[in-house]
């Protein structure tokens, strides 16, 4: 006979005897082992931790579910690693115990490196049921423990955090702008996994997502979607090209273009130009383009505007009402006649033309409608009936040289300019511009020049014809 009997649990469990009960977990015979650990639940010892997870593993499963129940008790960093196993028992009740315990306490613990290690250990072994907790924890007060549940989350590989994971990327993007603050690991993470998530299965969550009141959410969306390119996502980003946000507009379109779709020429395809404000290209579309392009000319900057009035005139466009935007698109024609026959609505856009273009032939001939007005300017030019006169010489028919003698007898007879006494010099356009006396300094010739105020004590002087500047000369 044995010198000793089974140990008396109920003895060591009133003595509070830990270390007593831990070497019951030993004993030969499964009741006491599962007695031991049953014994070993409230008493919460760290020293039980380890013995407790051995027996996960007892024949028994009685044994086994007693262990998992005392873990579970415990909670705390220690269990994480021995409950995260137990959730692929072969037993139902133990891996029951475990995921309550782990889903429900370890991922809610006080001790921010156990909710952080519970998010790991649940994205290592991937578990489906992971998913719920893991998408509460992407709230989580400490920046490791969301870190961590983002990428147990992207572990997984379930398409459910899709759009939780847009929604963090939407919100750190936003709150980057505003604040000039994000949770730069954050986002990175949210970004890295919605790398990992967005194929052919995140459609739909990502189609969800297009319904979102915040348009960072659907933007970021519309280029996750460009991303997968396919037939349906086409679907889904084309009606957005009438969304009423501008940049969901734009998001959509470059999203299309990045997958290679190619718009119609209809309405379809004026809506994906306008989107990218590739103006000029509507005129591809046809006819149908042109209400949009009318309606969207007072919103563009002047630029814009200049593509929106090329892509009308090649739809040979013809304005139904004087104003300043039909101004703009005779003018950009170069019908300056219409623009004398629309009259008093004309007269700011001419002087806007005479102000600030780049080309000065093109100043000419809206000086020259204003004048047709009876509405004649003084700037930029001094004498304009004489800087049409030299114009038509250089643009004539002939010899360079034989136009160079016309245009010096011109400037003789306008006594702009004495032979005997001074010398022409031409641009290499072939316009007079500057003369010089003998022995001095070149002089231009401003009656026949265009001239700016370049600062509140000089005036600078270009040639009209070639755009040229000629001289800066302080008052």
């Amino acid at each position: 006979m044995p010198l000793f009997g089974p140990p008396n649990i109920g003895q060591l469990e009133a003595r509070r005897d830990v270390q007593g009960l831990i070497k019951a977990l030993a004993f030969k015979d499964a009741a006491i082992r599962r007695a031991a650990a049953e014994a070993l639940a409230p008493l919460k010892d760290p020293d039980a931790v380890q013995p407790l997870a051995v027996l996960l593993d007892d024949e028994s499963v009685a044994v086994r579910r007693a262990a998992a129940a005392a873990l579970a008790e415990r909670g705390g960093l220690r269990v994480v690693e021995p409950l995260i196993r137990a959730l692929e028992n072969t037993d139902a009740e133990v891996r029951s115990i475990a995921s309550t315990a782990v889903f429900r306490r370890l991922m809610t613990d006080a001790d921010t490196d156990t909710r952080r290690a519970t998010a790991t250990a649940l994205g290592r072994i991937g578990t489906p049921e992971g998913v719920g907790p893991l998408l509460k924890a992407i709230k989580d007060a400490d920046e490791g423990v969301r870190v961590a549940a983002i990428k147990g989350l992207a572990a997984i590989g379930d398409v459910q955090a899709v759009l939780p994971l847009v929604l963090v990327v939407a919100h750190e993007e936003s709150r980057a702008r505003s604040t000039g603050r994000a949770d730069a690991a954050m986002e990175r993470a949210a970004t890295q996994a919605l790398d990992t998530l967005c194929d052919g299965r995140a459609i739909e969550p990502l189609k969800a997502a297009l319904a979102h009141d915040d348009a960072d959410v659907r933007e970021i969306a519309i280029r996750r979607l460009a991303r997968i390119g396919s037939p349906e996502v086409a679907a889904a980003l084309t009606p957005l090209l009438t969304d009423a946000d501008p940049a969901i507009r734009r998001a959509s379109a470059r999203g299309l273009g990045e997958m290679g779709w190619q718009p119609p020429a209809d309405e379809t395809g004026v809506r994906y130009f306008a989107a990218l404000r590739q103006w000029r290209r509507c005129a591809e579309c046809g006819a149908a383009v042109v209400p949009l392009l009318v309606s969207s000319f007072d919103g563009v900057d002047p630029l814009e505007q200049d593509d929106i009035l090329f892509a009308l005139a090649q739809l040979d466009w013809q304005p139904d009402e004087a104003g300043a935007m039909a101004a703009r698109y005779w003018a950009a024609r170069g019908r300056w006649d219409k623009c004398v026959e629309m009259g008093e609505p004309a007269v700011e856009v001419l002087d806007s033309i005479l102000r600030g273009t780049p080309k000065w032939r093109t100043r000419v001939e809206a000086a020259g409608a204003l004048a047709a007005m009876n509405q004649p300017r003084t700037v930029p030019f001094q004498r304009l009936d004489l800087v049409h006169q030299a114009l038509a010489t250089v643009d004539a028919e002939g010899e360079e040289a034989d136009k160079r003698g016309l245009l010096e007898a011109f400037l003789v007879e306008e006594r702009l300019f004495d032979p005997e006494a001074e010398t022409v010099e031409f641009c290499k356009c072939g316009y007079p511009a500057t003369k010089t006396p003998a022995g001095g300094q070149p002089q231009p010739i401003v009656e026949l020049l265009g001239f700016e105020r370049t600062s509140s004590k000089a005036t600078t002087y270009y040639c009209p014809s070639c755009d040229a500047r000629r001289a800066t000369i302080p008052d």
